[in-house]
C-alpha cells in the first residue's frame, strides 16, 4: 500500500461530494463482451457461505430502504452473506474507510464518493470493475448497461477504466410552499429573474422567502454552471472559482440575503426547517432531503412541491451521491460475491424499489418505468422531476483532495455574508486555498 499514510492521511477530515463532469467519455467496451474472461473459478460450485462486508452511510428511510434490499439479495443468493454495516454519516464513513486502509482491513465493498476514492485508486486498492462488468458469463446484461445514464455510469472512471458505479444518486430541486406562491399570485420561478422577483413579493412580515441549507457553498456549483462558468477543469487541473461567471453566482445568491429577501439556515442546517415552518417559502436542496421535507410539512400542514432546478444563461443541475466501490484487498471469493451485489443493484424491480422507498432515483430508465415507480409517482411526483433534468445533469470534480474546492467556496461565502471580505476579496482568496490543498495532496503523491 504505497504512500497510505502520507496519501490518505491529508483526506482523513475531509468530508466530500460527488465528482466528474458529465462530459467523461466511456471506454470503448460493449458489456457482455470482454475477451479477459475472470468466470473460469466461477463453475465451481460450493455449498460454502462466501461473506463479505458492504460499508455505507444510509441512515433512517434510507437505511431502511437498503436494508430491505441487502436481504432481499442474501435471500436470493443462498451462497452469499452481505453484511451492511452502517458506518455513521459520510463523513464518519470516510473516516474509518482511511483508517481501515492504513490497518490493512477494508471491506469488499462500500459506498464512497468519487473525488474520496481518487487517492485508493492511486493507492492501488481499487478493483477495476471492467473484468466484471464484460465478462461474457458474468458480466452485466448489455440492455441494463446501456439503460445507466452515461454521466452517473461514468462517473467512477480513471484512466479508461470503471472503479466504482452509481448507487445512491439525487439531483438538487427546488422546493416551495405552493399555497403561498399561488395566494400571491406567483407563477413558479423558472430563472434567477423570477427567483428575485417572487422573494421581492413574498418577503414581508419578518419572512425571508428563500432558503438555502448551511452547506450553500459546497453545493455552489450548480449556481456558477447556470452562470455560465464550471468550478473545476478536469483536463487542465484549472481551479475556477475567481472567474467572472462564479462572481455572478456569489453576487446573485448573497445579494438576496443582503437585501432580507433569502436567509441561510445555520442553525438548522437544512431548508427543512424554515420551509415548514412557513418562514421561508422557497428552497434548494437535494433529493435526498425529499422524505425529511415530506415528514415536516406533514406535520406542519405544509403544501410542498418541488420544480426544477432554475435557469440563468443556461440549466444545469447538479447530481450528486455516492458509487459503489469494491477494494482488491478481499479474497477472490469475496470479489466475485461482491460483483453479484453490485450487479443486482441494477435490476429493474431493484433499482424501482430503491426509487420508492429511499430519496433517491432508479439507476436506470427501465426502472423509472416500472408499474411500481409510475404508481408510486402518481402519489409523490418529486422523483420524476430530478430525472427530467439528467438531460441538464453534471457532476462534481473528482481531482485528488477536490473537496478543497467546496470547502473553500463554503469559506468564501460564510465571510461574504458576515461582512468580513468583498466578494473579489472572499473568490481570490477562495482559488489560492484550494490551489494550495489541492497542490499539497499532490505533493504527498509525489506528483507535484
Amino acid at each position: 500500500m504505497k504512500k497510505i499514510l502520507a496519501g490518505l492521511l491529508i483526506l482523513v477530515m475531509v468530508f466530500s461530494l460527488a465528482g466528474c463532469n458529465k462530459n467523461i467519455t466511456s471506454g470503448d467496451k460493449s458489456a457482455g463482451k470482454n475477451d479477459d474472461s475472470i468466470s473460469v473459478d466461477n463453475k465451481e460450485k460450493s455449498d460454502e457461505v462466501v461473506e463479505l462486508e458492504f460499508w455505507h452511510a444510509m441512515a433512517d428511510a434510507n437505511g431502511e430502504a437498503l436494508e430491505k434490499l441487502v436481504d432481499k439479495f442474501n435471500e436470493e443468493n443462498p451462497n452469499i452473506k452481505v453484511n451492511a454495516y452502517f458506518q455513521g454519516h459520510y463523513k464518519d464513513l470516510f473516516e474509518k474507510l482511511s483508517g481501515a486502509a492504513q490497518a490493512g482491513n477494508l471491506p469488499t465493498l462500500s459506498m464512497i464518493y468519487a473525488n474520496r476514492l481518487t487517492a485508493y485508486v492511486m493507492n492501488e486498492l481499487v478493483e477495476e470493475l471492467d473484468p466484471y462488468i464484460f465478462d461474457k458469463e458474468i458480466g452485466i446484461d448489455e440492455k441494463i448497461w446501456d439503460d445507466i445514464p452515461n454521466g452517473l455510469r461514468d462517473n467512477g472512471m480513471w484512466d479508461g477504466k470503471h472503479y466504482s458505479l452509481p448507487f445512491n444518486k439525487g439531483s438538487y430541486l427546488m422546493y416551495y410552499n405552493v399555497d403561498a406562491l399561488e395566494e400571491a399570485g406567483i407563477k413558479v420561478p423558472t430563472t434567477w429573474t423570477d427567483l428575485r422577483e417572487a422573494a421581492e413579493i413574498l418577503s414581508k412580515d419578518g419572512k425571508k422567502a428563500v432558503a438555502f441549507n448551511a452547506s450553500v457553498g459546497i453545493d455552489f456549483s450548480f449556481w456558477v454552471e447556470q452562470a455560465g462558468g464550471h468550478i473545476y477543469e478536469d483536463s487542465t487541473d484549472t481551479i475556477m472559482i475567481d472567474t467572472p461567471e462564479t462572481k455572478e453566482a456569489y453576487k446573485f445568491i448573497t445579494g438576496l440575503v443582503a437585501d432580507g429577501l433569502g436567509q441561510v439556515a445555520y442553525e438548522d442546517g437544512y431548508i427543512t426547517g424554515p420551509i415548514s415552518r412557513r418562514e421561508s417559502f422557497i428552497g434548494f436542496a437535494s433529493s435526498s432531503h425529499i422524505p425529511a421535507m415530506k415528514e415536516a410539512c406533514e406535520a406542519a400542514g405544509v403544501n410542498w412541491a418541488v420544480a426544477e432546478l432554475l435557469e440563468g444563461k443556461k440549466k444545469a443541475a447538479l447530481f450528486s451521491g455516492t458509487d459503489i466501490t469494491m477494494f482488491n484487498t478481499s479474497t477472490e471469493a469475496q470479489k466475485k460475491a461482491g460483483w453479484e451485489f453490485i450487479k443486482f443493484w441494477y435490476e429493474t424491480d431493484v433499482t424501482a424499489q430503491w426509487g420508492i422507498e429511499s430519496g433517491y432515483i432508479p439507476m436506470t430508465s427501465a426502472g423509472v418505468q416500472t408499474q411500481s415507480f409510475q404508481e408510486y409517482l402518481k402519489t409523490d411526483p418529486s422523483k420524476l422531476i430530478a430525472t427530467n433534468q439528467l438531460e441538464d445533469s453534471f457532476q462534481d470534480p473528482k481531482a485528488l483532495n477536490g473537496y478543497a474546492i467546496h470547502s473553500n467556496m463554503q469559506e468564501a461565502i460564510d465571510q461574504i455574508l458576515a461582512g468580513n471580505k468583498t466578494i473579489d476579496k472572499a473568490l481570490k482568496d477562495a482559488q489560492e486555498g484550494a490551489r494550495a490543498e489541492m497542490d499539497e495532496a499532490l505533493k504527498n503523491f509525489g506528483q507535484e
